[in-house]
């Protein structure tokens, strides 16, 4: 891909985390200003907590943090008000043919590799991503809003608030790859717009199936993030075979199917 090309292409990209985070910051304020004037279900906003203030602190740690501020309040009535599950995501293998196991289980375990990496980096979705930030309203708000950010799950309980990684379900499956499909690859390569660091027919395949896992946020300042990309620990391309493998969330896979239903490249094995 040209110079030019690649940094149009990071440009769109700095410019979707712009919007991404004044999205957020509306999103904060709504939730502050709206959101918790109403009665809260969850039990430990009954106790008055000190002004807690996080800088580049990790999830982690904002929670450890704010579990030792609710038992103090509390007497040590509560000695847990939120919880981190940080069990990785369940990875299902789906093979459309036994031959394709082993190809498969390669894959997956790239991404168990990469997620280690990733991991460590802070990348949204982790615990270990790094947060900015004074709670200024109940619990229940500030969790919300903070697992928004990272791109976390976050349930609150009249009992507790509970987070985990995200996502928390991935699938590995396999793609025909259609005569038709090939050809968008070739017409890919001859205009040069081949993303970097893939191959013609995965890059073809993320223009049509709209899939997304290939791309990840990690941070770069305070409360900035930018994307990058894991294109060979999410697909796996067999020529020998025209088939792609592809783990995704089990809804990127159902859409998925259904471009490329819609687009005539789909084919049953």
């Amino acid at each position: 891909m040209s110079q030019k090309l690649i940094t149009n292409f990071r440009c769109k990209m700095n410019k979707k985390k712009n919007v991404g985070f004044i999205v957020w910051l509306l999103s904060a304020f709504l939730i502050f200003t709206f959101g918790c004037s109403k009665k809260a279900i969850y039990h430990s906003n009954a106790f008055t907590l000190p002004e807690l203030h996080f800088t580049n602190a990790t999830i982690i740690d904002v929670v450890s943090a704010v579990n030792l501020a609710v038992a103090k309040a509390s007497n040590g009535s509560v000695t847990q008000a939120v919880f981190f599950d940080k069990t990785p995501a369940d990875i299902v293998a789906y093979p459309s043919d036994p031959i394709l196991k082993t190809d498969m289980d390669i894959l997956i375990g790239d991404f168990r590799k990469d997620e280690t990496n990733w991991m460590n980096r802070g990348a949204c979705g982790f615990e270990t991503f790094r947060y900015t930030r004074t709670f200024q309203c109940s619990l229940d708000c500030e969790f919300s809003t903070l697992a928004d950010w990272a791109q976390l799950n976050c349930e609150v309980k009249p009992d507790a608030i509970y987070i985990r990684r995200k996502p928390a379900h991935l699938e590995c499956r396999s793609y025909k790859i259609t005569s038709g499909l090939k050809q968008v690859a070739e017409d890919l390569k001859k205009q040069n717009q081949v993303r970097v660091g893939t191959e013609p027919v995965t890059s073809a395949f993320i223009d049509v199936a709209k899939v997304y896992l290939w791309s990840i946020d990690v941070p770069t300042g305070t409360n900035e993030m930018t994307g990058e990309f894991r294109y060979a620990s999410v697909f796996k391309y067999l020529p020998d075979k025209s088939v792609l493998l592809v783990i995704e969330t089990p809804e990127a896979h159902a859409t998925a199917m259904k471009n490329l239903k819609e687009k005539s490249f789909w084919e049953s094995f």
